[in-house]
């Protein structure tokens, strides 16, 4: 096991240790649970390519649709007429 991963499992056992209001004699336990949850999350993170996806550039301004898409309602339609309202 290398060490960043054990490091993270200590951590782990020892905050759900803390949660259940430190009780004695389980420290087995502890580190079984929190070795499962840790394994979890590589194989999750090795799933997704262990990479955050960059969402930074995705801005969106209020009042533009969510998606566009070729059913966009022309430009020269208010703001309300394209959310459904009646007509000016």
């Amino acid at each position: 096991m290398n060490d960043e991963r054990e490091e993270r499992i200590r951590r782990r056992a020892y905050q759900l240790w803390q949660d259940d209001g430190a009780p004695d004699g389980k420290s087995d336990e502890y580190w079984s649970r929190a070795e499962k949850q840790v394994a979890a999350e590589y194989d999750a993170e090795s799933d997704s390519g262990g990479v955050a996806s960059d969402q930074s550039g995705k801005r969106r301004v209020v009042g533009d649709p969510l998606q566009e898409s070729d059913s966009l309602p022309p430009a020269e339609l208010s703001r309300d007429e394209r959310r459904g309202g009646a007509p000016k």
